[in-house]
């Protein structure tokens, strides 16, 4: 497996070297060891413009995801640090773990999961909070963000 991370963004210092460690580790723990991933770490003016050109959906998001399949890269995560620092203050948790959930989110995503209906959300949402767990031991989740 592999995973890049390009950090597009300028405003806040991000671990590159532990998100990409995260990252890693939630693909083996979903069974995709052969995954090549990339990380794009982006402000909310780049993901704007991303969901627009590819979801035609106004305005930001938090996470974008694109399964490319085989080939040299098995998908890619275009994450918005923005979005992560406001969520993490609507939802009282903080932007490293809001970052980490994102990237948990998008390899999900990519592996069969999706959040289009109640019931398929609340299954996406217990899986997240079972990998988060479980990544939670085996890395710091409270400095992948400053």
């Amino acid at each position: 497996m592999r995973v890049t991370i390009c950090n597009r963004q300028r405003r806040w210092k991000v671990n590159t070297r532990l998100l990409r460690q995260i990252a890693a580790r939630a693909l083996a723990l979903v069974g995709a060891t052969e995954d090549r991933l990339n990380i794009v770490l982006v402000d909310a003016a780049a993901v704007a413009r991303l969901n627009q050109q590819f979801h035609h959906r106004e305005g930001p998001t938090d996470i974008l995801t694109f399964d490319y399949g085989a080939g040299d890269v098995t998908g890619e995560l275009v994450i918005s640090i923005e979005h992560a620092v406001a969520q993490a203050k609507r939802f009282r948790s903080t932007p490293s773990r809001e970052l980490a959930l994102y990237a948990v989110h998008g390899i999900l995503h990519l592996h069969g999961h999706d959040d289009l209906s109640p019931r398929l959300r609340a299954r996406m949402r217990a899986a997240e909070r079972r990998l988060m767990a479980m990544l939670a031991k085996d890395c710091d989740l409270s400095t992948v963000l400053q």
